[in-house]
């Protein structure tokens, strides 16, 4: 049995996003650095790019049948020049942190370190040294310099990141606001896409406009052997209708490389560390790390968001069934994600999503004017062999 085009360019849809969510989501992930094989070893790594904050996962081990405790690792030289330039310091007082809970022999613990480009890096790999001090299991200090006990790799940013960023950094220098600009760039991007908007929605409403004819069709046509017809007769329908069936899935694809490229230029800017927002010290903080007050606030205002954009989207008459499930659970998922994401990147979601659902709910007021509540049509059920 064929199946219907408009299942089959869903479906390719959903694997593409999904694919493209990987991406993303990849970049994002870092599995444990291997730690050396000194008595307490250590092992670092991250890959960031330039201007971006870096976010250092520090793992210690204890490679000795006893205990250790207070330990603490301190930077003291990168790519082979003593102190941790060209990165800088930030929230911490220095490039050190401390395990003070007791670590048991083959047992390992993970920090983090985070450090910040004032400067862009440039672009290559760097070498980290670093000075261990623990106290061994009979309570004897013992300090260790740890010789390219990590890297730290800055890579390159994409064009389209670069782009963004440069924007960014132009409406800042006309309001001298991070926040204000990245409200600017959120109503300059719904401006710029706008076509494609309409466009999907177009072919969402034009679906809608024949869905009693679709029904027809299939209570026509019901069995597995008349599945060939019934792919002709729709195709039919659609070519005498003018709709385009793939008119509502490109739109979506232009658009994931657009979030792709906010999702690196803003979630890790450090820029944005000096940028304060309402109830955030800087922009660049994850909701995770702010006080428990007010450490929710933007999850559930992307949560919130993503909802009402969800409501909006649908078109009268429209069936919901298929998409009930991820009207409720893609706000959760959106609100889950934020927690970890910077607030500038969550400032970025909720508003481009409360502006969407806006200009959702006026498109399809103006494309659907004049258009008569779709019939109910009997469905005669599949014959009996």
């Amino acid at each position: 049995m064929r199946k219907s085009p408009r299942r089959s360019a869903r479906k390719l849809l959903l694997v593409l996003t999904l694919l493209l969510g990987i991406v993303t989501l990849s970049g994002c992930v870092a599995s444990a650095p291997v730690t050396t094989s000194d008595p307490v070893g250590v092992g670092l790594g991250v890959t960031v790019r330039q201007l971006e904050n870096v976010p250092l996962v520090i793992t210690v081990k204890n490679n000795m049948d006893k205990f250790v405790s207070d330990i603490r690792v301190e930077i003291i030289a990168v790519d082979g020049k003593p102190g941790i330039a060209p990165f800088a310091l930030w929230e911490t007082p220095d490039a050190s942190v401390t395990i003070t809970a007791p670590l048991l022999p083959g047992k390992t613990a993970q920090v983090k370190l985070i450090l910040q480009q004032k400067e862009p890096a440039p672009i290559q790999s760097y070498p980290v040294d670093v000075k261990v001090t623990y106290k061994d299991g009979n309570g004897v200090e013992v300090a260790k310099v740890i010789k390219s006990a990590g890297i730290i790799k800055v890579g390159n940013t994409n064009f389209l990141s670069t782009g963004i960023r440069w924007i960014i950094e132009a409406l800042n220098s006309l309001v001298h606001d991070y926040a204000i600009a990245i409200i600017l760039l959120t109503l300059l991007l719904k401006l710029v896409t706008e076509p494609l908007t309409r466009m999907q929605f177009k072919s969402t409403v034009d679906m809608q406009k024949i869905q009693p004819q679709l029904v027809k069709l299939r209570a026509k046509y019901p069995n597995k052997e008349d599945a060939q017809k019934l792919n002709e007769e729709t195709m039919k329908l659609y070519k005498d209708n003018n709709v385009n069936i793939f008119s509502g899935c490109l739109p979506l694809l232009v658009q994931w490389p657009v979030f792709l490229a906010l999702f690196t230029a803003i979630n890790n800017y450090s820029p944005f560390n000096t940028a304060p927002f309402l109830w955030a010290p800087a922009l660049s903080m994850s909701s995770s790390a702010l006080p428990l007050a007010t450490r929710f606030i933007m999850p559930v205002l992307v949560g919130l968001s993503t909802y009402v954009q969800s409501l909006t989207s649908f078109v009268p008459g429209q069936d919901r069934s298929q998409t009930a499930m991820l009207t409720y659970f893609m706000p959760l998922l959106m609100g889950y994600w934020a927690y970890g994401f910077s607030i500038a990147l969550g400032l970025y979601w909720a508003l481009f999503s409360f502006f969407s659902a806006a200009q959702q709910y006026m498109v399809i007021k103006r494309l659907t004017k004049g258009m008569p509540a779709p019939e109910p049509v009997a469905k005669t059920p599949p014959k009996k062999k």
